[in-house]
């Protein structure tokens, strides 16, 4: 794949990390309107799958766009933040808060653990194969 030139590769990550946010902006939006209820029965049935469901959904999207943004980082509080995965975890804490006020949903920390721990799963893994892949 070194033979690729940089800005199709460049686009292709950009294509795929945006494919994989409208993904979860169309399951949000189905949840937020009660369209997913065969889901919720197979999650019900099933414990934990919701959670395994927020840790993979999310940091996938973290990952995905920490790849396509170069894992570009931010400096906060005397760090450095990953700039896709401080993007993906202020919109999923914004979208969980706003679920206090849809009837059709509810507000769970633990969704929104599962959240940040998939961001910060996927968003150490895709530093670790850029460096292994020498892209940092």
């Amino acid at each position: 794949m070194n033979d690729i030139p940089r800005k199709p590769r460049t686009r292709l990550r950009w294509a795929i990390a945006l494919a994989w946010l409208v993904m979860c902006a169309v399951i949000n939006y189905f949840a937020d309107r009660g369209l997913l209820t065969p889901v919720y029965g197979f999650i019900s049935a099933h414990p934990g799958t919701d959670k395994i469901g927020h840790f993979v959904i999310i940091g996938v999207a973290a990952g995905l766009l920490n790849f396509a943004l170069g894992q570009r980082a931010v400096r906060w509080l005397g760090c450095g933040w990953l700039l896709g995965s401080v993007f993906v975890a202020v919109c999923c804490t914004l979208e969980e808060i706003s679920q206090i006020w849809l009837p059709t949903r509810t507000f769970d920390l633990l969704d929104l653990a599962g959240d940040y721990a998939g961001i910060f799963f996927f968003g150490w893994l895709a530093k670790v194969v850029a460096r292994w892949r020498g892209q940092l």
